[in-house]
């Protein structure tokens, strides 16, 4: 009987150092995952990050060439307009020399 007790309380002792062990390979196990994903989720942080980034990039060239265009654009609707002006002007000296002419017979 002693040593049927004994036996018992030394295959006690085993369970509990196994169900210690058991809870130490858990917590282990989920140090390991926790810090697993703290690096995915910084993996998944720095991939947004370059994506914004060549995102932005593309569309400040996008902005740059277009604003480009439309210097272009303004510096060719400058120099149209100043013709049309020059010869506006001129047109309306030659009227003016014109009807001059024509009031007082020069």
């Amino acid at each position: 009987m002693k040593e049927a007790l004994e036996r018992i309380r030394l295959a006690e002792e085993k369970n509990e150092q196994a169900h210690k062990q058991l809870l130490e390979d858990i917590d282990q196990y989920q140090r390991e995952k926790q810090n697993e994903l703290q690096e995915q989720q910084n993996k998944n942080k720095q991939l947004r990050k370059d994506a914004l980034y060549e995102l932005e990039s593309g569309l400040m060239q996008q902005e740059e060439t277009l604003a480009s265009q439309l210097q272009v654009e303004a510096q060719l609707i400058d120099a149209k307009n100043e013709e049309i002006y020059a010869r506006q002007k001129n047109e309306m000296v030659q009227q003016i020399i014109k009807e001059m002419r024509g009031d007082y017979g020069c």
